[in-house]
């Protein structure tokens, strides 16, 4: 059973947006706190949003609001092709409330019409942000138009606990985050917490902490340039030897390797 994932690079800060293209994509069940629109190119792919399958197909656009759990499968000898964006609500603040709120009868459109596809291949992560903001309004239109307003979107009562205890690791990635002061503070029990986490994320919550840190560590090596020392303090270690021991641990290199070997292979493995 691979362990679920939160991507906290896609819930820090705002203006975030991200638009790749993925082929045969496969991703475990994780969330993370920014919407998400899936659009697919060519072929096929499985997707899994809160329990519910999706075959997705050519044409075919998907969204997913913020903190919903999810995956990708990509089936054997189909070769499926999409591009992925995800942003956060602060770019779609005039309708980002109203897409939370209300029930989607379906977070698929299928076939959608070729203008939206031509947008989504003229786009890129290089735009100015009105052309973002437009981009992401048109696209946000089709699924607002789709909303049951008399309808609320509630949450699965393993979801909302399992936002919060996420939401938690994120405002606190730079403390120890402990078990017993993540229980104290959601007010549950630390060995319910303890139990339920094991059970729905598939590791102890201990080893899920550690692993988000080296994950959120990485991130800064790549995408900043503050020193190894400050990064550790960021992600929450108490001396820089423990850094260095726990990431090479994980990795399998310290973690000035690891941001060189980034740097290389940014280069396209120049020197």
């Amino acid at each position: 059973m691979k362990p679920l994932l939160y991507e906290i690079e896609h819930g820090i800060g705002t203006g975030h947006f991200m638009l790749y293209e993925r082929e045969n994509h496969i991703f475990p069940m994780h969330m993370h706190r920014c919407y998400e629109f899936v659009l697919m190119l060519s072929g096929e792919m499985s997707m899994q949003i809160e329990k519910q399958d999706y075959l997705l197909k050519e044409g075919d656009l998907v969204l997913i609001k913020p903190n919903r759990l999810h995956s990708y499968d990509s089936p054997r000898n189909i070769n499926g092709k999409c591009i992925i964006c995800v942003f956060s609500n602060d770019l779609i603040a005039a309708v980002s409330d109203s897409l939370a709120k209300h029930k989607l009868p379906s977070p698929v459109i299928h076939d959608v019409p070729a203008f939206y596809r031509e947008m989504f291949l003229g786009m890129d992560e290089g735009k100015d942000i009105a052309t973002v903001k437009g981009f992401l309004y048109t696209v946000c239109g089709l699924f607002y138009q789709a909303l049951d307003m008399d309808t609320e979107d509630d949450f699965s009562k393993d979801t909302l606990l399992l936002r919060d205890i996420f939401i938690y690791l994120e405002n606190n990635i730079s403390e120890p985050c402990t078990l017993k002061g993540m229980a104290e503070a959601l007010g549950y029990n630390p060995a319910y917490i303890s139990r339920y986490f094991t059970r729905i994320v598939g590791i102890p919550f201990y080893a899920y902490v550690q692993s988000v840190k080296i994950d959120r560590a990485c991130y800064l090596l790549i995408n900043t340039k503050d020193s190894i020392l400050s990064i550790a303090i960021q992600c929450g270690f108490a001396t820089l030897s423990s850094f260095n021991r726990t990431f090479r641990s994980s990795k399998g290199m310290t973690p000035r390797e690891y941001r060189q070997q980034a740097i290389y292979e940014k280069r396209g493995g120049s020197s």
